[in-house]
């Protein structure tokens, strides 16, 4: 077997747009298709959102709050130590004249935007090979909140660039009005979209119920970045709440519509991001600085290594299930991806300084590849090495592609009326009393009657009346 199979799709993306930004180079109309290229806004607008609403309506909610915790530190305090980590040692690096120099919160700026983990090739190998949950979802889970807290920092530590600086307390208030705004907007606008779906029978015409629900599905980012909150951490919340509450309120063919169209604009959307990362490293005008790029993938490395091994001998002390072994630990060092939002915070780069902007750009392209063709190409052969459970089991027909028959399953309509809180929480805590007693019976409608197959719909309607409307 080819074991160019083997790699994720992503990485196949990444070489196609090396390939047409060369051509567009060769024939020198790299600067004419620049213009054509998205910004940071419209990336946030219109390509980023699907793919972080997918992450969080499609993933299994009683395996995520299973992990709440470990998942928790490592996306939140994990990113923090990262951020901070890179931040310092890129800033003392260039303090000592090493590298490019950055300002003290240049460099925190930069090392905000560069600890958003995206490890969606990773994720394609996990989930082919059938690995343990336990680092199948403390990866996915991580990853999936790590955006929306890099974005937080991001901009917490860019309202500190410039020479009117605030007070020092600035970027902690600007953190907790972002991190605790945002998902207080994403939980309410996702629970009143819930109730209306319950109240009223959109679920008569598809049509109508599809069109509603798409559009609420992104209103919590408009909300939240009209109101200066971060919209990707809004829209985040809001699909794990609208997967669990507004899901079983619709119909039967609304729910199978709505999984597949979400499904289908985000994988759209990251296959058109690491194209155009491909063509970003031919086609751009850069400012290559080599020693900054050697130091920052050292750099990114290292700060990835101080969030995992300390915060997972934390968890350790403290676990009561099945420890996080130091298999476990290293292939999640292994797996710390930088992608699309990473790359889309770098393009507008706050400081007014055009040569610093376009410094950071190259730099974040450089670790960006390195991460996703050394790392991510790398990780198979690396859990096969540990002989980690399911490493030897592969599909090669699933391991290139992200939208697969298990990230299907995790979405299945059977799943929609699961208990939010999982079962390893005690069965009498808060959360389960809440959910059970007061937020269920209110936003959603009684439990629906799993989907069937196409091929069962069809054969239903083949064998019926003739006069009996079919679903489909």
């Amino acid at each position: 077997e080819n074991s160019f199979t083997q790699l994720p799709d992503c990485i196949i993306y990444v070489f196609a747009g090396i390939i047409v930004g060369t051509g567009l180079r060769l024939t020198g109309r790299a600067d004419a298709a620049g213009s054509a290229f998205p910004n940071q806004e419209e990336f946030f607008l219109f390509i980023i959102p699907p793919i972080i609403f997918e992450a969080g309506y499609s993933m299994n909610k009683e395996s995520f709050f299973g992990e709440a915790i470990p998942i928790f530190l490592f996306a939140v305090v994990g990113t923090i130590i990262t951020a901070l980590v890179f931040g310092g040692g890129i800033f003392l690096v260039g303090f000592f004249g090493v590298g490019h120099y950055f300002r003290f919160y240049e460099a925190l700026t930069f090392g905000s935007l560069i600890s958003a983990v995206d490890p969606v090739a990773t994720i394609a190998i996990f989930n082919a090979m059938k690995v343990n949950k336990t680092l199948h979802y403390l990866v996915f889970g991580e990853s999936v909140l790590n955006d929306a807290v890099a974005i937080v920092l991001y901009r917490s530590f860019s309202e500190m660039i410039g020479p009117d600086k605030p007070g020092w307390y600035l970027p902690i208030l600007t953190f907790l009005y972002i991190f605790i705004g945002s998902t207080v907007v994403g939980i309410t606008t996702s629970c009143m979209a819930a109730f209306i779906l319950k109240s009223t029978e959109l679920r008569q015409n598809p049509t109508l119920e599809l069109s509603f629900y798409l559009l609420v599905a992104f209103l919590p980012y408009f909300i939240c970045e009209g109101l200066k909150m971060s919209g990707i951490m809004g829209i985040l919340i809001g699909a794990m709440t609208l997967g669990h509450y507004g899901m079983p309120n619709l119909s039967e063919t609304g729910q199978l519509s709505s999984n597949q169209l979400f499904k289908s604009i985000a994988y759209c959307g990251e296959a058109f991001v690491f194209i155009y990362l491909g063509l970003a490293l031919t086609s751009f005008n850069h400012s290559w600085n080599v020693i900054t790029v050697l130091i920052s993938i050292l750099l990114v490395l290292i700060s990835r290594a101080t969030n995992i091994y300390p915060l997972a001998f934390i968890i350790n002390q403290y676990r009561r299930r099945e420890k996080i072994s130091h298999k476990t630990q290293f292939i999640m060092w292994f797996s710390g991806l930088r992608g699309a939002i990473a790359f889309a915070l770098s393009l507008n780069f706050p400081g007014g300084n055009e040569e610093t902007r376009r410094v950071v750009i190259s730099t974040t392209l450089a670790i960006i590849l390195f991460t996703i063709i050394v790392l991510g190409g790398g990780t198979l052969s690396i859990l096969q090495l540990l002989r980690v459970e399911g490493a030897n089991a592969i599909n090669l027909s699933t391991a290139a592609s992200r939208v697969d028959v298990d990230r299907f399953e995790e979405m299945d309509i059977t799943d929609v009326n699961e208990s939010y809180i999982p079962n390893t929480v005690a069965k009498n805590s808060w959360m389960r009393r809440l959910d059970a007693a007061i937020l269920k019976p209110l936003l959603t409608r009684d439990p629906v009657e799993p989907l069937e197959d196409f091929a069962d719909h069809e054969e239903d309607g083949a064998e019926g009346d003739e006069d009996e409307e079919v679903p489909f």
